[in-house]
Order: structure tokens, then C-alpha cells, then sequence
């Protein structure tokens, strides 16, 4: 006897390369089964999902959900279930002078499956921009803390702003890098200096530095230290660091993610290999609101339903090292699901700098499956459909 049975919905599974009309079956906190037309008696609980989307929970790679302890974060499950996300990653919030709040009092608190990349800086995003002298990186300090959190820190995140790096540049990356490989973890670098401090070629310098399953944020970003040259064409360093297999992730937020920049990208073959929201207090009315409204963007930019899933679900799982567990809806995984609607109407989607794309398709969160406990979709705010 299953504890839950999701029956008739559209399943899309790129990790098995599924998509088919497909039911799930989930015992306890694991997927058990996923077929064609699981009978309902099997089941304690039967959730109908006809007409819905149903995926492998998705997982938003970089948000800042480090709630309580900076003001400009979100809750994890404002960010996650509530969103129709299970897992959120929190992008260098907390360096490791006040990290010790995440595991005592955050984390314990969510739904959510939450893990952070530790910010190179001891104060983190607390005074920003960061990174102001050489006294704020403790590489002891931060090596301890990884090392006693091995469980929930994923890797070491690094903004390219502030005076460190607008002198001293590359050193700073090199750093950064060479902390997180102590621990088999990768760097995640932010491109995108709004202040444009640093040296214009700063991008071109420290992308050959990059190894596989280091992530380069803002991949989309128009500001200072984009991936684009002054003629519109894409920085061969940045393909060579695609190929090599480093991870290109949007990370939205309220300053870094152009449609225009996304759209010369695309042409050339610059395709993300995760979305996520970069998601924030400020920004949760808009322009990012949550995950799927980046979705419903790169939708509206061309992409497939599958390609989208995808870069939510098993291609995070993988940056994270977690697809053993994550990332797919394979039969004893763990059971996080997202059930989305698929809306039709018109809405307007803004990009951060200020272009607004007319979309007529929206993808919106109806339920989340936690370790096979319901929640329902509790959204703060979502576009609003143009009458």
C-alpha cells in the first residue's frame, strides 16, 4: 500500500528523459513507482493532477534565504514549497562570522531543503558592497566552518565587486577557488558590477581559471563584466568554459538578468545550464517574484518545457552533487515533486532593465510534494494577467 498516488497529470522527468502521462507512486518520504494507470485502491491518498505538470522537485540554485539574519532574505519556504520549490540554495548570504545562525536556527525551521554556498567574505552580504579590505577573509575561519558544516555548504561564492577586487582581481578569485578545492567544492563567481568598479576585462582574465562544476552567475547579466564584447558577440573564454563543463546559472535578482543579452547569447549557442531567481525581499513583487516566473521567461525566449525543467531539476542537482537523491523522480529518490500549471492568458514580464516581453504562457505552482507531505502553493505575489 502506497502512502501517496499522484494520478493523470503530464510527467516530465528529463533525468529519465520522461514525458508522457504518467502516475506516482510515494511511500513514505521515497518515490516508489511511476507508471501508466497505478490503481487508486494501491493508495492511501490519491492527489488528482489531471492537466497539471508534474516534475522532480524543483531546486532554485541561488536565492538568499538566510531569514532572520540579514533583512534582505527571504524565508526558505517563501522561497521554496510555498513556491512549488524544494530545495533553495542560499548564494553567499552569510560569510562565516555569522554563518552559525543557517544550522541553528534557519534550517530547522524549513520545509525547505536548504543549502548555502559560503561567502568568501566573514561578514558576507551584511555590508555590501563587501570585500572593502583583506581583514574580512579569515581562510582558517572559513575552512572550519566548512568543515563543520559539510552537510549543508556546497561551495564557496565570491562577488566580483568592492575594493579587494577592483585592485587586486584575479588574486581574489584564485583565493576564493583555492579555498572550496581544499573541500572537493566548487567556486560560484557573480559577474555583474553595478557600481563598475572593477576592470572591464576582469570577466575575460578569470573565466580561464574556471574548472568543471564552477559556476559562473548572472550568465545574463548587462552590467560591467558581462559575457558579451562591445560588438555583440560572445567572449571566447566564455565558450571554453562551457565546454569544459562549468556551470552557467541566470540568477535573475533585481540588477543582472537582460533579455537582450539573454537573446545575442542564445543565437551563439550560449544556452544556461541552470535558472534560478536570486531571490530577495525586494524582488519577491517583481521583477523575479519566484522560480517559475524565470521559467515562464526563458519559456517566452524560446526554450522547451523540458529543456526548462531540466536546468531546475537534475542540472542543479548535479551542480550541487545531490543527484543521488534529487533531481529525478526515479523509483527510491527522495519524494519532492512539483506540481505546475501551465497557464494561458497575457502578461507582462519584466526583464532588470526595463524591457517588458508580452508572454501568453505562465508557468505557476499549484502544490509541492515535501518528502511526500503536501503543501499547497502559497504565492506573496505573482504577475498579474493584462485584461
Amino acid at each position: 500500500m502506497y502512502d501517496l498516488l499522484i494520478k493523470g497529470a503530464r510527467v516530465i522527468d528529463p533525468s529519465q528523459n520522461i514525458d508522457a502521462k504518467l502516475d506516482i507512486a510515494i511511500s513514505g518520504a521515497k518515490i516508489a513507482k511511476v507508471a501508466k494507470d497505478i490503481p487508486s485502491q494501491e493508495s492511501q491518498q490519491i492527489v488528482d493532477a489531471v492537466d497539471k505538470i508534474v516534475t522532480p522537485g524543483l531546486i532554485d540554485l541561488h536565492c538568499h534565504v538566510c531569514d532572520g539574519i540579514l533583512d534582505i532574505c527571504v524565508e526558505p519556504d517563501t522561497a521554496g514549497v510555498k513556491q512549488g520549490v524544494t530545495t533553495v540554495v542560499d548564494a553567499g548570504s552569510a560569510g562565516q562570522a555569522i554563518f552559525g545562525g543557517f544550522p541553528k536556527y534557519v534550517i530547522p525551521a524549513s520545509h525547505t531543503t536548504v543549502f548555502c554556498f559560503l561567502h568568501l567574505g566573514s561578514q558576507g552580504l551584511s555590508v555590501m558592497p563587501e570585500l572593502r579590505d583583506w581583514q574580512e577573509i579569515d581562510l582558517d575561519a572559513i575552512a572550519a566552518t566548512i568543515d563543520s558544516n559539510r552537510d549543508v555548504v556546497k561551495g564557496v561564492k565570491i562577488r566580483l565587486v568592492g575594493n579587494i577586487v577592483e585592485n587586486s582581481g584575479v588574486k581574489v578569485v584564485e583565493m576564493a577557488k583555492k579555498t572550496a578545492r581544499k573541500f572537493g567544492l566548487p567556486v560560484m563567481v557573480h559577474i555583474g558590477d553595478v557600481e563598475e568598479r572593477i576592470s572591464p576585462t576582469l570577466t575575460q582574465e578569470f573565466l580561464p581559471l574556471m574548472q568543471p562544476g564552477d559556476i559562473l552567475s548572472h550568465v545574463f547579466t548587462a552590467r560591467l563584466g558581462s559575457i558579451l564584447r562591445p560588438d555583440g558577440t560572445v567572449l571566447p573564454e566564455l565558450r571554453q568554459a562551457m565546454e569544459r563543463g562549468v556551470v552557467l546559472d541566470i540568477a535573475h535578482g533585481r540588477f543582472n538578468f537582460s533579455y537582450a543579452v539573454a537573446r545575442k547569447g542564445i543565437a551563439q549557442g550560449i544556452l544556461p545550464s541552470t535558472l534560478s531567481s536570486d531571490l530577495t525581499i525586494p524582488s519577491l513583487t517583481g521583477p523575479v517574484y519566484g522560480l517559475t516566473v524565470i521559467m515562464s521567461k526563458f519559456m517566452a525566449l524560446g526554450l522547451d518545457l523540458k529543456q526548462i525543467i531540466a536546468m531546475t531539476t537534475i542540472n542543479p542537482a548535479r551542480a550541487l552533487s545531490v543527484e543521488n537523491r534529487m533531481g529525478s523522480l526515479n523509483s527510491g529518490m527522495d519524494a519532492d515533486v512539483s506540481i505546475l500549471e501551465l497557464l494561458s492568458g497575457t502578461w507582462n514580464l519584466e526583464d532588470t532593465e526595463q524591457e517588458i516581453v508580452q508572454v501568453t504562457k505562465l508557468i505557476a505552482p499549484s502544490m509541492t510534494i515535501k518528502s511526500g507531505q503536501l503543501i499547497s502553493a502559497q504565492l506573496v505575489a505573482q504577475p498579474q494577467p493584462i485584461d
